[in-house]
């Protein structure tokens, strides 16, 4: 890696790059900056291009990025990095106040490459130092090296400006986000919490139907149906074979899950190649790294012979056992590490994340030519930009049992997701769970896809309710839910309202995620629902004054506790069930209390 000495100081900026011949730095707009690092022709080490600046930290509360969870804090100006890549999250920042505003936003057009960002805040100043550091492979013989940054300062709800920095990724010339048909957008019922590797073809087909029964339409089989093993290690991961004790015809089980309506997915963890595959001797000096305690290595995937290899079967899964979809797992362990072999003989890529952009485009472009509406499954932390060309379903990390993950996750990846569809980690409870707090399981991912992964055979008759009402409601308002504006509130308090409203359907609905709310019913659409997303306890409503409304409140069931009409102007405290809901529509004219 070559040291840094080509330094410019411009337009606020101080941008570096050792090996650089130039550096320029052009404004192309009140907010887009373009910088161009050259090189002499035929250089071949890497080099590390560096871009800083500062402003001032006034009014911030915290940070925001694609995988902060809970850690919204803001952070030391020499605070770790956080790392970015095509297989990881993404490169944007967003400070914002108490009130929820953004303060400061930036976004790096390099969604591809590693790229740190360190942005905190420096003791001796108080000033805000946000300072992005790319690595330049030089294996590509680059002459230039061109990397915008995209800015706000405007003070709007963050969630405004975070749509804005979406926007500015997919302005590029030849940016494309892979369509999600439908389907993606329909409840999933997943056998890995409820299952894990202990999957056969009846428990499979019998489960499939009691989904379908409480209103799901996908099934994802997870790992175990390639393996007899169920140590929950990845040694047996590499050859893709069904088990032909768990399974006699493959295909025909999965035609069999289909003809009941359903639709079925297949997860596949990419990168593993074990060492009890038959394919591990084949591949064994192809690999990045070996793990001794998975047992697994990670396919390297700058040899041709590789994307070959992994290519070919997921073709396979489609085209010869009819499966509608593919659950794409581990992308984020395609990077280098110190062990990992250099750039040699028989790779054709230098860089890890442009032989992983060959691979997805190469086997998307294969997938689709066979189903027009695949479903391809990716979740957190590969959830950026780049990764949306080539799957159509974005789900939470793994957080089994957690509400508060599962919200969060859901909500930031509704946030720079655009119609790519988000699903919910798989929602799993212990039998004995009260149907209330399974509920609010159900109502942390209500701006999403669910996913369920619970065994249908062994939970209350009172859960199946539950289930079969929220999933109903989630189906029926899925343009309310999934597809207009999220507006998370509050970020630094792990949103604890969050609102969706659809002009054109004249729906509008708010969940409260915390209790003791006030529910602002004026100026509301026609229909307006309250989700109340926490305990039991009681919540202020109060009415537009020029009309009273209808007002319906169900338990976590769907069961009707009380209707009730408020008068225009009335403000009326009303007690809510935990994990219940308010319906309530306008009254063109004035309504009298009952």
């Amino acid at each position: 890696m070559e040291k840094m000495h080509t330094v410019v100081e411009k337009n606020g900026y101080r941008a570096a790059c050792g090996g650089a011949a130039y550096i320029r730095v052009n404004a192309i707009d009140d907010q887009i900056t373009e910088f161009v690092f050259g090189f002499a022709r035929g250089a071949v080490s890497d080099r590390e291009a560096e871009i800083e600046y500062s402003f001032p930290a006034v009014d911030i509360a915290g940070i925001w990025y694609p995988d902060c969870g809970t850690d919204r804090r803001l952070k030391a100006d020499w605070s770790p990095a956080v790392e970015t890549m095509m297989s990881i999250s993404a490169p944007v920042m967003c400070f914002y106040n108490n009130k929820g505003e953004n303060i400061h936003t930036a976004a790096l057009s390099e969604v591809k490459r590693r790229v740190s960002s360190f942005c905190g805040i420096r003791e001796e100043d108080g000033k805000i130092i946000c300072r992005f550091s790319i690595t330049v492979p030089g294996d590509f013989f680059l002459n230039e090296y061109r990397i915008s940054i995209w800015r706000s300062d405007k003070k709007e709800p963050f969630w405004n400006s975070l749509q804005k920095t979406r926007r500015f990724w997919e302005s590029g010339e030849d940016y494309f986000a892979m369509e999600a048909p439908e389907a993606a957008r329909e409840p999933v019922y997943s056998f890995w919490y409820s299952y894990h590797q202990n999957v056969t073809e009846k428990i499979i087909e019998e489960e499939s139907r009691r989904a379908k029964e409480l209103g799901y339409s996908t099934v994802i089989v997870d790992d175990g149906w390639q393996t007899e093993d169920n140590k929950r290690g990845y040694a047996f991961c590499g050859d893709w074979k069904p088990s032909k004790v768990k399974f006699k015809d493959f295909a025909a089980h999965v035609a069999r899950v289909k003809k009941t309506g359903l639709r079925y997915m297949l997860w596949f963890p990419v990168p593993y190649m074990g060492v009890e595959a038959e394919n591990f001797t084949r591949f064994k000096d192809k690999l990045l790294t070996f793990d001794e305690t998975s047992r697994a290595g990670i396919l390297d995937i700058r040899y041709p012979e590789v994307r070959e290899y992994l290519k070919g079967i997921y073709i396979r899964a489609v085209r010869d056992w009819g499966v509608d979809g593919l659950k794409l797992d581990f992308i984020d362990e395609f990077y280098l590490r110190d062990d990992s072999p250099a750039y040699g003989e028989g790779m054709d890529f230098a860089d890890v994340q442009e032989a992983l952009g060959e691979l997805l485009s190469v086997t998307t472009e294969e997938l689709k030519k066979l189903r027009t509406d695949i479903m391809i499954e990716f979740r957190q932390k590969y959830v950026g930009p780049e990764i949306r060309r080539y799957g159509n379903i974005l789900r939470v990390v793994d957080c089994p049992g957690s509400a508060v993950a599962n919200r969060l996750g859901t909500i930031d990846l509704r946030l720079l997701s655009g119609d790519t569809a988000v699903h919910s980690d798989m929602l799993m409870w212990h039998t004995d769970e009260t149907v209330e707090n399974a509920a609010l399981q159900m109502v942390s991912c209500l701006f999403s896809t669910v996913q369920l992964s619970v065994r249908l055979d062994e939970i209350s008759d009172e859960q199946k309710r539950m289930i079969r009402f929220w999933t109903e409601f989630q189906k029926s308002h899925r343009i309310l839910l999934q597809k207009t504006q999220i507006e998370p509130e509050q970020p630094h308090d792990l949103y604890p309202s969050v609102r969706v409203r659809n002009h054109a359907g004249a729906e509008e609905l708010e969940a409260a995620y915390a209790g003791n709310q006030y529910v602002d019913m004026r100026n509301r659409e026609n229909t307006f629902f309250y989700v109340h997303a926490c305990g039991e306890c009681s919540v202020m409503l109060e009415a537009d004054r020029n009309r009273g409304r209808r007002c319906v409140i169900k338990n976590c069931m769907g069961e009707v506790i009380s209707e009730f009409g408020i008068a225009a102007g009335e403000i009326r405290r009303v007690w809510m069930p935990e994990a219940g809901i308010l319906c309530s529509k306008a009254d063109e004219e004035e309504v009298k209390n009952r």
